[in-house]
């Protein structure tokens, strides 16, 4: 854990200090706001249980179109999530494969084609770890749909 909290701490300082450098190379940079729902299974009581969150995040685009993305915010029921992952541009959707540290799930995200003031995306999570743990919130799995809306765009 503690070698993800660095490489992500590195990633994210790696990605802000080449931000001058972004514009002119013709990589992208969006801020956005995103509304989610889903249902997280919970295994100890067989049970399905509902969610949402608010998030703010940052999502980088290099000329290859190879995705770098953070995102942070506040969660129903475990009051504080966030995400942090990596993936790959093709045409309109971004295929995203990453982490969330809490509660603690590895996930598989993809986006829809832009609409006027945002895009839908879906993903799906998967818990490798007990979930009895504290840091999984005894969740297993999480299936969950969401709206972006792009806030600041630099191209």
């Amino acid at each position: 854990m503690k070698k993800l909290l660095l490489i992500s701490l590195l990633s994210i300082f790696f990605f802000q200090k080449s931000e001058a450098q972004e514009i002119s190379a013709g990589k992208s940079k969006n801020s956005f706001v995103e509304w989610n729902f889903g249902v997280a299974y919970m295994p100890n009581d067989d049970f399905i249980f509902p969610g949402t969150s608010v998030l703010w995040g940052r999502t980088y685009i290099n000329e290859n179109n190879f995705i770098f993305e953070y995102e942070a915010g506040f969660a129903l029921p475990s009051l504080v999530t966030g995400k942090l992952g990596i993936g790959k541009k093709f045409n309109n959707t971004k295929v995203i494969v990453g982490v969330r540290p809490f509660p603690f799930n590895l996930y598989l995200q993809s986006s829809f084609p832009k609409g006027k003031k945002g895009y839908w995306i879906t993903s799906i999570e998967f818990n490798p770890l007990d979930s009895d743990t504290s840091l999984s919130f005894e969740s297993k799995a999480i299936l969950n749909f969401g709206y972006r809306w792009n806030i600041i765009k630099n191209m």
